[in-house]
């Protein structure tokens, strides 16, 4: 007993100096599953895999790894769509930034998305799932709340994914339409919300990069997470969402992340080092500049958060087109701003803003009582806190419009785009329409949720806001099957490999409503989609 005494602890810390954190034989050592359950190794290194690949991030020795990662998620794809960022490179138009959609690219998306999140959650899953003791199933409820975060990219990304029948051994799982993962997830997400809210000790302190195992803080993001996808189905199943807003909302229940210290983020710790994958990205590489689009905006409206987001480069902010064109170019590198990040600069992956501007939508649509625009307004406020700038006052009382893009970019002088035309100004009027009042929450939403691009990205197909800028490579949509009018795809489709490994993936049109391209909508995109003005 007295080897096993010292041997729990020296396990530990190897297995938190492992990259990759490899299954621990426990035979060799004579340590009982009861033992290392004790001591949270059973549970803890796949718990930190998790964190770590919901938002691809990685300690400073892997940064190149979890770039790419992140550029194939974020940066690349729905950050350049939506304009938070601009590339300094077309790769020769053969990747998802230009939209083509090569089977490699999109094997590697679907890994990044969705397997290797399965592989950590699964060795958690194979051992809480019919186990009645209270600690498994703590543990069983803070890694459902992360598969789930998740998750929840990958099927907002792809459309069907293998949900309900994840973990359960099938060699060729089912997948589960949109609508049906979404369901789960709320179900799932409301069980962990209720085991949590009366756990009174610390669930994987230890090994929790995220809340140090504060169990009340895991609740708040369980209700804050649960209240994104209630209001995100309103428009297919206002029944569905009344019922999780009321939950999500109930302070009852535990509530809902309110300030910027309960803010779900993941950053460099002494418990994990960590670096923020942008920065091979932003540094290494010299691709990743400012985005046209949110420079509009935050132009426009005199936006202090330019300034806090965004480095001036050699030529002020000057910024690129989303499909940049253009081939990679050294005076892009030095001449165009890039983002504000460091090694130590977080990855969020739900902030407070976006829980009062979910608040606001709830409210305009009467899934919850309250006034929309008292949500509205203190969403833009929470976001100038949690980006550290003032004169939110004055900016909610402004009355002006974004930039337009008049043949003024210095690299890509051809690229012209109109943003200003039916577009919303920062200031709120009652007297407008509940579309028009729609419009503004999602375009402060879309400046607050940055740099968060899938969730951005997710919420211009929903609801066809923001306006975006139109994409430089005027081809793009050929790729995809869509319209030549088409501002961002709607999707990313399977490699043929995907279904080459599973028989049941015969089922994804049928599943999706569509053909697997990148034009084809998700189920959670509103009838009747505004398409912005030319």
């Amino acid at each position: 007993m007295k080897i096993r005494k010292y041997l729990i602890p020296v396990l530990s810390v190897l297995a938190l100096a492992s990259c990759n954190y490899e299954k621990i034989n426990t035979n060799i050592y004579g340590i009982t599953e009861e033992e290392m359950k004790q001591g949270g190794l059973l549970y803890g290194a796949p718990f930190m895999d998790m964190q770590k690949l919901v938002i691809p991030i990685g300690s400073p020795t892997e940064s190149t790894g979890p770039g790419n990662d992140l550029a194939n998620t974020d940066v690349m794809s729905a950050g350049n769509y939506i304009g938070y960022w601009g590339m300094n490179n077309n790769w020769n138009f053969n990747t998802e930034a230009t939209w083509n959609f090569t089977d490699a690219r999109m094997n590697y998306a679907y890994q990044n998305f969705y397997s290797k999140l399965f592989r950590a959650w699964n060795d958690i899953y194979k051992y809480t799932k019919d186990s009645k003791e209270p600690t498994d199933k703590e543990v069983q409820a803070v890694a459902n709340v992360v598969k789930v975060m998740g998750w929840l990219r990958a099927t907002d990304v792809f459309g069907p994914i293998v949900y309900t029948n994840a973990g359960n051994g099938d060699i060729a799982p089912k997948l589960d339409s949109q609508e049906t993962v979404y369901k789960a997830m709320l179900a799932e997400l409301k069980e962990a919300s209720q085991v949590l809210a009366g756990t009174t000790t610390k669930v994987l302190s230890s090994y929790d990069v995220i809340y140090d195992g504060n169990a009340q803080n895991w609740t708040r993001l369980a209700n804050s997470l649960m209240l994104r996808l209630a209001v995100r189905v309103h428009f297919k199943d206002q029944e569905l969402a009344k019922e999780y807003v009321s939950f999500a909302l109930n302070q009852s229940n535990g509530g809902v992340i309110e300030t910027v210290a309960q803010e779900a983020k993941i950053q460099n710790t002494a418990k994990l080092p960590l670096m923020n994958s942008l920065i091979p990205i932003v540094e290494d590489y010299g691709e990743c500049r400012l985005g046209a689009t949110i420079w509009a905006y935050m132009q426009g409206y005199s936006d202090p958060r330019l300034a806090a987001n965004f480095v001036a480069g050699s030529y002020g902010f000057e910024s690129l087109p989303p499909t940049n064109d253009k081939a990679l170019s050294t005076a892009v590198k030095t001449g165009a701003a890039k983002p504000k990040v460091d090694a130590s600069s977080p990855l969020f992956w739900l902030r407070a803003s976006e829980v009062s501007f979910l608040k606001a939508e709830a409210a305009l649509y009467k899934l919850t009582a309250g006034d929309p625009k008292t949500w509205y307004e203190e969403g833009v406020a929470k976001s100038f806190e949690e980006n550290g700038v003032s004169g939110v006052d004055n900016y909610l009382r402004s009355d002006v419009k974004p930039k337009d893009i008049e043949r003024t970019l210095k690299y890509n002088r051809t690229y012209s785009c109109k943003l200003s035309t039916n577009n919303v100004s920062p200031k709120w009027d009652n007297s407008d329409s509940d579309e028009v009042k729609l419009q503004k929450i999602i375009t402060q939403k879309y400046l607050a949720l940055y740099p968060n691009a899938v969730e951005a990205w997710t919420e211009y197909r929903r609801t066809g806001y923001p306006y975006l800028l139109k994409p430089a490579y005027e081809k793009a949509h050929v790729s995809i099957g869509a319209e030549e009018d088409a501002v961002t795809p709607e999707r990313f489709r399977f490699a043929p490999t995907e279904y080459g490994t599973n028989p049941n993936m015969s089922e994804v049109p049928t599943l999706l409503g569509g053909t697997d391209q990148g034009a084809t909508k998700l189920w959670w995109v509103r009838d009747g989609r505004p398409k912005q003005p030319k």
